[in-house]
C-alpha cells in the first residue's frame, strides 16, 4: 500500500526526534541504537519504530518498551504534531556475517 505524503513526514519527524532522543537525552552506555525505519499508523495511535544496536538489539528493544511513555513524552517535547502515538520498539537483527 502506498505511504501518504503526510505519513511519511511523520514518520521521518519522529525517526530524527528519536535518534536526537537517544543522542542527547538517553544515550546508552557502550551501546549504540540506530533507527532503521518508522511506521506510524494513520490515526496517530501506535508507531512502529525498528531498531538495530551494536550490543544484544533484543535487549535494548524490551528495555525502550518499558520505558516508551517516558520517549513518548520527551518525542512530545521534540516535534508537534496533534496526537504522540504510542511507540513500540522492534529490534532488526543483524545479519550473521
Amino acid at each position: 500500500m502506498k505511504k501518504s505524503h503526510k505519513s511519511e513526514k511523520v514518520n521521518a519527524a519522529i525517526k530524527k526526534a528519536l535518534s536526537e532522543i537517544f543522542i542527547y537525552d538517553m544515550p546508552l552506555e557502550n551501546n549504540m541504537i540506530t533507527i532503521v525505519n518508522v511506521d506510524t499508523a494513520q490515526d496517530l495511535s501506535k508507531s512502529d519504530v525498528y531498531i538495530t544496536a551494536l550490543k544484544d538489539v533484543e535487549e535494548v528493544a524490551q528495555q525502550l518498551n518499558q520505558k516508551s511513555g517516558y520517549i513518548g513524552h520527551l518525542l512530545g517535547n521534540r516535534i508537534k504534531i496533534r496526537k504522540i502515538p504510542q511507540l513500540r520498539f522492534i529490534p532488526v537483527p543483524h545479519p550473521t556475517l
